[in-house]
């Protein structure tokens, strides 16, 4: 939903299903959806904390370093940025941001934003 651009929908979904099922050893797939809405809206801090959250549940996945690097880039805070990058390129060493934004089919609203923010972050396009 959040890369389809229907982030006030992915975001009611991501906190229904945190609320249904608290424990899930999945969570950290419903954080990284409203983690990736809320960067969509522009709300990058709380992007940030929401890839926080799913980075708890699921430390050596890159998906949630790579939304906390981006969110961390878009609110300018670039030493923290570049910490989240480097986690990104330690767990996912061929990570580009174009191959990321293609495979998740990002819409253009989503691509340009995303990718000035890593490119800040200190990822390769």
């Amino acid at each position: 939903m959040g890369c389809a651009g229907e982030t006030e929908r992915a975001l009611m979904w991501g906190e229904q299903a945190i609320r249904l099922s608290p424990f899930d050893r999945l969570i950290f797939a419903a954080y990284v959806g409203i983690s990736l809405a809320r960067f969509l809206s522009g709300r990058y801090e709380e992007a940030a904390a929401a890839a926080r959250r799913a980075i708890q549940s699921n430390p050596g996945f890159s998906v949630p370093h790579m939304m906390l690097a981006a969110s961390l880039g878009g609110l300018g805070r670039i030493a923290e940025a570049r910490t989240a990058a480097a986690r990104v390129l330690e767990l996912q060493p061929t990570f580009s941001t174009g191959e990321t934004c293609a495979g998740f089919s990002f819409p253009a609203a989503l691509t340009a934003p995303f990718t000035e923010a890593c490119r800040v972050a200190g990822l390769p396009e």
